[in-house]
């Protein structure tokens, strides 16, 4: 990204930490699927068990999509919703 994202209370994780957490996006992490990519259940260095969002080669989801996805999940709370913890933007990967 050209466009540096910087989101209180919200982690900016390495594409790294991310593959180590779902052992490398492997099917048996796969949790769900939709219109811009695959859900993976993952598990953070610190013990947290979080779900995964990977955008898919091709996805509709631009740059400014995906910004405005993080800005908007970074304050949106409720108790029938889980809460944005982080995000990546490296690598080509969102």
């Amino acid at each position: 990204s050209n466009v540096p994202i910087k989101v209180d209370g919200v982690k900016d994780f390495t594409f790294e930490e991310l593959a180590v957490a779902t052992k490398d996006f492997s099917d048996s992490s796969l949790i769900g699927q939709g219109g811009y990519g695959k859900v993976y259940r993952g598990t953070l260095a610190d013990g947290s068990v979080v779900a995964i969002k990977r955008a898919q080669e091709g996805s509709l989801q631009g740059e400014r999509e995906f910004l405005t996805e993080i800005a908007l999940l970074s304050r949106l709370h409720h108790r029938n919703l889980v809460s944005l913890v982080g995000y990546c933007d490296e690598e080509g990967e969102q």
